[in-house]
């Protein structure tokens, strides 16, 4: 190695840790420094504090002073409490602010455990003169593309993250035959969060069966948990799977749901809506939200064919990724990709899919920037799925000119028109690719 290649190094060794911490305590100082009465940092506290004093966990409650009365954390099951529970014990203890603290930290944790995770995942792809930089570079790129989701994430104090860290990590230890720490850590984060429940069958194609076993004997013994700290009342465990099968199969998606789930707003990027504003017609109400306008508008079908629609095109991406698990599962880079295709498709078929929960991205969008030919793809993903109020607002950014044009006006309009839904498709596609394709070449130097 040269000189100036060994202080390069040497530069890297510090200089990089630094980059990450100075990241991390800025993030932390902004999620613990949010205003105390507002968040839904609240919602977690309460429904843990609720779960391990045996109230009912969707009891009324109104974490904002302006929101009104409502069940709290519906669409979430019982099982919830037990991830927030301990920030609820901070919460008792300390307080809020220490609470909060502490949940930022769990964020950043899951970060590194997602980078951590990836890295082990594609070990031996770096150009053998890189080094470690390679990866820190690569990360960087990564969570820049994923920064707008990343900092709703982390901002609101959602646990999309986390979840996403309990399932990547899942899948090292399946990788490396530890199929009972897979299944724990599966297990637990679907039954905290069920979002990637389509992990599941992803899995037992890829061969891990005794992960899914184990899988699923974890959530249940979460779900035991939960009926012994709420003195085995049932009724919230009826009530979580009668709602969630109500909004996952009511005829008019647009229609409030059932024992006041989350009704539409146009955050939601969720597959089935994006299919009802596209070919149906969006109803006067909504479309008044969106202050530059529906346009252009639907096409107009009525609301069987558009279901009719949105369940064959969910059908037939679920088929497609679980055709290449069948036929390209002895390939070790293809299971990456296909795992990374696996988080995508969550994202599309989920009822509820908020921008915070696109953090499952940034498995695909880190394997997608190992290569130089999708460089000018990412770039032109940044350029859509950027813009809005997150990069602004939630920096604090207020004396940039034309702060108004590209607030909120302009983020109700991209999230009107699905664009992140439309990247959800072509990102589940191209992984799928990848996949037949074989390992992307190490060009990110």
């Amino acid at each position: 190695m040269t000189r100036s290649g060994a202080g390069g190094a040497a530069l890297g060794r510090w200089l990089w840790p630094l980059l990450w911490t100075v990241l991390a305590i800025a993030l932390v100082a902004r999620a613990t420094s949010r205003d105390a009465t507002r968040g839904v940092i609240l919602d977690h506290l309460e429904f843990g504090r609720r779960l391990l004093a045996g109230d009912d966990v969707y009891g009324p409650w109104r974490s904002d002073p302006d929101a009104p009365v409502r069940p709290l954390h519906a669409p979430y099951p019982p099982s919830y409490g037990l991830l927030t529970a301990p920030f609820a014990a901070v919460d008792a203890l300390l307080g809020t602010r220490a609470a909060r603290f502490c949940w930022a930290l769990a964020q950043i944790a899951a970060l590194a455990g997602i980078g951590w995770s990836l890295r082990r995942l594609t070990a031996g792809r770096a150009p053998a003169e890189a080094g470690s930089a390679w990866w820190h570079r690569l990360w960087l790129i990564t969570f820049v593309l994923g920064a707008r989701f990343i900092l709703r994430d982390t901002h609101g104090g959602g646990g999309n993250l986390i979840n996403v860290a309990f399932c990547l990590l899942a899948f090292v230890a399946a990788e490396g035959g530890r199929a009972g720490l897979a299944g724990a850590l599966l297990g637990f984060s679907l039954a905290t969060k069920p979002t990637q429940l389509w992990l599941l069958p992803v899995l037992l194609l890829l061969g891990h069966r005794r992960t899914v076993l184990w899988a699923v004997v974890a959530g249940v013994a979460a779900a035991g948990l939960t009926l012994l700290l709420q003195r085995f009342d049932v009724g919230p465990w009826l009530r979580w799977i009668e709602g969630s099968w109500s909004i996952a199969t009511q005829r008019d998606p647009w229609a409030d749901p059932a024992l006041e789930f989350p009704p539409f707003e146009w955050m939601n990027q969720s597959l089935r809506f994006a299919v009802a504003r596209w070919f149906g017609s969006v109803p006067p109400g909504f479309a008044a939200r969106v202050e530059w306008g529906i346009a252009p508008p639907g096409l107009g079908l009525g609301v069987a064919a558009v279901g009719a629609l949105a369940r064959g095109l969910a059908l037939a991406l679920l088929a497609v990724l679980l055709v290449a698990c069948h036929r390209r599962r002895g390939d070790p880079a293809a299971r990456m990709w296909l795992f990374a295709g696996a988080l995508v498709l969550s994202l599309l078929l989920s009822p509820l899919s908020w921008k915070a929960h696109h953090v499952a991205l940034l498995p695909v969008l880190f394997l997608l920037a190992q290569d130089r030919r999708w460089f000018v793809l990412l770039g032109w993903f940044a350029l859509c799925a950027l813009p809005g109020r997150d990069l602004i607002d939630r920096f604090a950014l207020y004396a940039l000119p034309g702060r108004e044009p590209i607030g909120d006006a302009a983020d109700e309009w991209l999230n009107s028109v699905y664009v992140v839904t439309v990247w959800d498709i072509a990102l589940l596609l191209l992984a799928v690719w990848c996949a037949r394709r074989g390992a992307p070449r190490s060009g990110c130097r």
